[in-house]
């Protein structure tokens, strides 16, 4: 059986070339700061550690090289830990969890170190890709941009530019309360950067989180994607962010052999692919997918205590509650990606964290951590903490 038995992240810092408090650290430095907080928090064997995967999505210049394995040099893991680096765009942290927890069930493995990084400043999300032309025989263009499939999911579902600002300022109200009630304390790691003077600073507060945010300075937005005519907006989108995140997954076994305490088990996963044009709508196949699992029989959305569903776009994530009837007060009760940041690699390892926190923090039973994907993909895994 598949357990975690630590997770932590570092703040999650704006991809700004003058304000970004992580402008001037390398994404692999972050990547490796997790890393070995991770071994040092659970106190695991670092000899035991098979592998260690990590999500990246743009994978060149510094996260170029097969980072995960560079990334295990630097953070002094033993030479005999291999390192594989995943790509599911948007899903890739999440996607190398859900594929240590194969591994582990499977018998394949034992204990695996799972994490995934962003630097959206230093390497552009839309830097050196060049598409197949063949792709958009089954798409368009335009799809290609997450922005434009967000415009498209408000127009034919009917979600208005006010709701998504709404939804935004929720976002931020929860994530602002969560940091000034130390919510967020136990699980980010202070990574040093610079402020925005240049001086050198211990950063430990998610940059983007807007506790002035107001539904008056958003409607002074002009759309993001789509001119004049959108209603999507800066506000109703994830900020382009740079950080890191990671989890030590293990059999329970090796747990116990290791006298570690597991935070919780993974019960199932599931992925899907949707149009792509229907991006947002990935996480609701991929839920439900997810709950038809036979690890999942028995189980039902409504006994499901606390939701993390990336916030890629206020529109997307409206739309998800809205399908798979979530209460919105079990639903990123501390805030999202709109105001945390959406730091691509990062994020699925990022909301685990958050979610594995708060599970314990609220004594919570079952937590599901859910993404929509770029190129029309979902995914979805299930946890239950344990005591």
């Amino acid at each position: 059986m598949p357990v975690v038995v630590a997770c932590c992240r570092t703040a999650i810092g704006r991809a700004h070339a003058e304000k970004g408090v992580f402008r001037h650290v390398r994404g692999d430095e972050l990547a490796a700061a997790v890393v070995r907080a991770v071994v040092e928090r659970s106190g695991v064997e670092p000899e035991s550690i098979d592998d260690l995967l990590l999500g990246a999505t743009q994978q060149r210049g510094e996260l170029g090289g097969n980072v995960a394995r560079c990334v295990g040099l630097m953070a002094g893991l033993p030479l005999s830990t291999a390192g594989v680096t995943v790509n599911r765009l948007c899903g890739s942290s999440l996607q190398a969890v859900a594929q240590a927890a194969h591994a582990i069930a499977a018998g394949a493995a034992d204990v695996q170190l799972v994490g995934g990084v962003e630097h959206m400043h230093h390497l552009p999300m839309d830097g050196v890709v060049d598409i197949h032309p063949q792709v958009l025989s089954r798409t368009s263009r335009g799809m290609l941009s997450m922005g434009l499939t967000a415009e498209q999911l408000a127009a034919t579902q009917g979600i208005s530019r006010g709701e998504q600002e709404a939804y935004a300022l929720e976002s931020h109200a929860r994530a602002a309360a969560a940091t000034d009630a130390g919510l967020f304390a136990d699980e980010i790691i202070p990574v040093l950067g610079h402020d925005e003077s240049g001086g050198v600073v211990e950063v430990w507060r998610d940059q983007s989180i807007r506790g002035d945010a107001s539904l008056a300075a958003m409607a002074a937005l002009e759309p993001a994607f789509l001119p004049t005519l959108g209603t999507v907006t800066a506000a109703t989108s994830a900020p382009l962010s740079d950080g890191a995140s990671a989890l030590l997954v293990m059999s329970h076994a090796e747990a116990r052999r290791q006298g570690l305490e597991p935070l919780a088990r993974v019960v199932a996963t599931a992925v899907v692919g949707v149009p792509p044009a229907a991006m947002g709508t990935g996480p609701i196949i991929a839920t439900r997918k997810l709950m038809a699992r036979p690890a999942a029989a028995g189980i039902t959305l409504a006994e499901i205590d606390l939701v993390e569903l990336n916030e890629a776009f206020a529109a997307q994530a409206i739309h998800c509650i809205r399908e798979l009837d979530l209460d919105p007060n079990r639903v990123n009760v501390r805030g999202g990606s709109l105001a945390i940041g959406h730091p691509l690699g990062a994020s699925g390892a990022r909301i685990v964290t958050t979610l594995l926190h708060t599970l314990a923090a609220t004594r919570g039973r079952f937590g599901l951590a859910t993404m929509c994907i770029g190129l029309g993909q979902g995914i979805a895994v299930l946890f239950e903490r344990m005591e």
